[in-house]
């Protein structure tokens, strides 16, 4: 499964400006009710190019507060150094779990090339491996469709007959397993 099939795209997360101040970047989170807010800087030049520089998540608000750090002071005080933990939009669903369990974080910045394409959380990996186990025995495509297999007829099992497992199993099989089973059962 390819991270571009549920991640959240770019247009859909919340963002702030490097020149944000904290008080700025909680009141975001407060009002949108997330718990992380990418942090981007857009180039002068090209207003349509966001490059993110990191995220700032309820637990650095905190820790800012903890510290007692200005609420009016840059939101880039606060962004931790290594919080800018990326993947690619055809990164493997499995890939970007163990980048979040190397890191012990609960988001992936996605970005194509320099630009920022959208973010994957740990819910969101969460949720893409409850939808596979629903999905079993089927396998899901990497864009997340059910795959259901075809079957020939001439391909399929005979029927099951009853009479013919009961004579199977009356049959002596010399202190197997099978020679413990409830025949009475399965007749």
């Amino acid at each position: 499964m390819r991270v571009s099939s549920f991640m959240a795209s770019a247009d859909k997360v919340v963002t702030a400006d490097s020149s944000s101040s904290v008080q700025e970047v909680l009141d975001l989170m407060v009002s949108k009710q997330v718990g992380a807010v990418v942090i981007i800087c857009t180039k002068e030049d090209d207003k349509e190019k966001s490059i993110p520089v990191g995220i700032i998540t309820k637990t650095d608000i905190l820790h800012a507060y903890r510290h007692r750090v200005d609420l009016n002071e840059s939101c880039k005080r606060i962004i931790r150094e290594n919080s800018l933990v990326t993947c690619k939009p055809d990164d493997d669903r499995d890939k970007v779990a163990s980048i979040l369990e190397r890191n012990k974080m609960h988001h992936v910045i996605v970005v194509r090339g320099d630009h920022f394409d959208g973010i994957v959380s740990s819910w969101d990996i969460a949720v893409e491996c409850s939808k596979d186990s629903r999905a079993w025995p089927y396998l899901r495509s990497e864009d997340g469709s059910i795959n259901f297999p075809r079957f020939e007829e001439s391909a399929l099992p005979p029927a099951f007959n009853p009479e013919e497992a009961v004579s199977i199993l009356n049959h002596k099989h010399d202190d197997t397993f099978v020679d413990f089973l409830d025949v009475e059962a399965f007749q």
